[in-house]
């Protein structure tokens, strides 16, 4: 953020002094320190890891479950520090506390945190989740007794990424040196479906080992399982896959919000455009490009060499019918070239011997370096493309990410697309990715174990075949609005688009894709039933949110935290329970979800027992048993009166194994007190379904 509460800020520095990011490689870690002393904190044993992932096409939603041990003979306070994948948002924080349940709820950020500080100074037991940037967040937890368990499960889903063919999920599990004891279980199960054929689906990095399982149960269905003991994991879970297509083909997932989501009225769909598996060599193009790169003294070192890395890979990708050139700055802009040069062996030869005299010194004038870059003579008959490569943020001439992209924009007058590479953890992520998708281009961020050559090698395959530009999405018939992104990207091979929208009527519609490829317009066409009655897929409406919620950051880092954005973005936050930098998770003990844990002991068999006081009034308990047949179950339980219309849903989320309670006050959905009658109740859990009959007296 451009401007962030002084509160954030000092959080962000706290956190990252006590805990290296470099160290947190795992789903998650605890650390702990006696109440009010000073002492350095100290790991807490990790006992058990539970993980399920459901995967449709290419959304995945992950639940955690972690179990710690606190070792010390005093009662602590605990930090658990976990990062996501860069896309992923938590949708769902459950806490438990003396063997009781709680769901935590999105709030203000800062009402939060105040009311957290006045629990801990009354000895109670909240449960605060705060985001604290690029993905990684913190769990505060106070008291944790001496001498018992912490016991925490997070949800978080995400868009796959989806690289030349190839959708790939990674799991964090990689938990080296982050316990202070080996884990004694681990049990991870993925749930894989497809509305296209899987040509394969594997784990490279543990398809070979014998603690893992992989069942095809259709062509268009897969699971995934893997279990150890006493186990200290040294690598992450990774999943890769690809499905048929044959042209450009579109995937569609919808879902229409019940009253008790509190998401509106309004229909939500997720659409995304993937092209062909493969394009012939004859149909590469050539292609005008030129590669700037950052030399300011940030670059010293370690990160100077990958630039020369990428640098000489970007050379020995060229074809001859390429033209290039390479520009590089610091606080001035030196050229290799003063123009673009055609990809001779000659040119290429001395191209290299430039980059292998190239050292580090100077501030980054980014802006300057941009605009020299969009001085030179591109053939528009040809594919132009900029490659823009950075480690920092802007110090040197225009320094306004705002004033920087809109110059860009006034000069790109030939439509020249800019893919920008940001290299470490310093990069404006904002003014990057910003600056790409304003000129038809795209943002990739380099990390320090990333391989540039492949980065590189990939990128130069994209933009070396037919790119469809000028992209717009229709559905004829079907009524959209409040669509993200604003600006769809060009549709490179080996790369996706995605568009998140609402809608508000049904229909099988024809959904076109037009654009243009070698100055050629061409359309793709297909018919898609957009429905009103999904409710299978939930994660859709939080997926549109998330992305007008980061559209809206953006605005944000451009713009400064005016308070109309902020209002969106929290507003959005806390209908649709995403974590944003202006809300947090937040669990009250002394505010029960009203679904209790009864004891340690596991049930052998499912059951729903008869409520109690039956008749009653004004309220009646309900007590449920769910077996160990199964980590979890997502259990539903829901009150109709006698003509089979639904007046209360009580429950709907994922439990373990256990004796459980709840209480009805009498009321429906809005909260309004129902009449005397009779009224069935009904539990789904698994394959597990039951009804029965409880009576209202007024």
């Amino acid at each position: 953020m451009k401007r962030l509460s002084l509160n954030l800020i000092l959080a962000c520095t706290v956190i990252l002094i006590l805990f290296p990011y470099n160290e947190i490689r795992a789903v998650g870690a605890l650390y702990v320190r006696p109440r009010f002393s000073t002492q350095q904190y100290q790991k807490m044993a990790i006992k058990n890891i539970d993980v399920n992932v459901s995967m449709q096409d290419q959304v995945s939603l992950t639940s955690v479950d972690q179990t710690f041990y606190n070792e010390m003979n005093t009662s602590v306070e605990a930090i658990y520090i976990f990062p996501l994948p860069e896309n992923a948002m938590i949708t769902r924080l459950v806490y438990w506390f003396n063997g009781k349940q709680y769901e935590a709820t999105i709030r203000e950020r800062q009402e939060a945190v105040a009311d957290y500080n006045t629990k801990v100074r009354q000895w109670m037991d909240p449960a605060l989740l705060e985001y604290l940037g690029n993905n990684l967040f913190k769990l505060s937890i106070v008291p944790v007794n001496a001498l018992s368990e912490v016991r925490a499960s997070i949800t978080y889903v995400e868009m796959l990424n989806y690289d030349f063919g190839k959708v790939n999920y990674k799991f964090l599990l990689n938990t080296t040196q982050l316990s202070s004891k080996p884990i004694e279980t681990v049990h991870l199960i993925v749930d894989a479906k497809s509305q296209n054929i899987f040509k394969y689906f594997k784990s490279p990095s543990h398809g070979n080992m014998i603690d893992t399982k992989i069942n095809m149960l259709s062509n268009k269905h897969y699971t995934l399982e893997f279990g150890d003991e006493n186990f200290t994991p040294d690598k992450d879970l990774e999943i890769q896959f690809e499905t048929v297509r044959n042209e450009i083909q579109f995937t569609l997932l919808t879902y229409a919000p019940t009253v008790q989501d509190s998401m509106g009225t309004s229909l939500f769909y997720t659409l995304w455009a993937t092209p062909p598996d493969s394009i012939a060599n004859d149909k590469i193009i050539p292609k005008d490009i030129v590669f700037t790169a950052d030399v300011s003294s940030s670059m010293e070192g370690e990160r100077l060499q990958q630039v020369k890395s990428a640098l000489n890979n970007f050379l020995a990708l060229l074809n001859p019918n390429d033209r290039f050139n390479i520009l590089t700055f610091g606080t001035f802009i030196n050229k290799f070239k003063p123009d673009l040069v055609p990809a001779t062996l000659n040119n290429i030869n001395d191209a290299k011997n430039y980059v292998y005299q190239l050292y580090a010194l100077g501030l980054t004038n980014i802006d300057q370096a941009l605009v020299e870059t969009l001085k030179l003579s591109y053939n528009t008959a040809s594919s132009c493309n900029v490659v823009f490569l950075t480690d920092g943020q802007p110090t040197w001439g225009e320094t306004r990410s705002d004033s920087i992209i809109s110059h860009v924009s006034l000069l790109n007058k030939n439509s020249i697309r800019i893919f920008s590479f940001g290299v470490g953890e310093d990069v404006s992520k904002s003014l990057l990715t910003n600056l790409s998708a304003q000129n038809h281009g795209y943002a990739q961020f380099i990390k320090s174990d990333d391989s540039i050559s492949t980065i590189v090698n990939n990128q130069f395959t994209r933009i070396s075949k037919p790119v469809m530009k000028d992209i717009a999405i229709s559905i004829n018939g079907l009524r959209t609005w409040d669509q993200y992104p604003k600006t769809l990207s060009d549709l490179f091979w080996g790369s996706q688009i995605v568009q998140y929208g609402l809608y508000d009527n049904k229909g099988t519609f024809d959904v076109k894709l037009a654009g243009t490829i070698l100055n050629q317009a061409v359309e793709y066409h297909q018919n898609i039933a957009f429905t009103d009655t999904s409710r299978q897929y939930r994660f859709v409406p939080r997926l549109w949110a998330k992305s007008k919620i980061d559209y809206l950051l953006d605005l944000i880092q451009v713009y400064g935290e005016l308070p109309e954005l902020v209002k969106q973005v929290t507003d959005l936050s806390l209908q649709f329970q995403i974590l944003t930098p202006y809300s947090a998770f937040y669990v009250d003990p002394t505010k029960p979800t009203g679904v209790e844990k009864l004891g340690n002991s596991i049930p052998k068999n499912f059951s729903l027992m008869q409520n109690y006081p039956n008749p009653f009034n004004p309220e009646t308990t309900i007590e449920y048993n769910l077996p160990a047949q199964a980590r979890a179950y997502n259990v539903v339980i829901r009150i109709y009166n006698f003509l089979g219309q639904l007046v209360r849903e009580l429950v709907n989320q994922e439990q373990s194994a256990g004796r459980y309670s709840i209480v009805w006050n009498g009321k429906d959905n809005s909260g309004h007190g129902l009449a005397s009658g009779v009224y069935i109740y009904t539990i789904q859990a698994g394959e597990f379904r039951q009804a029965k009959k409880m009576v209202l007296m007024k």
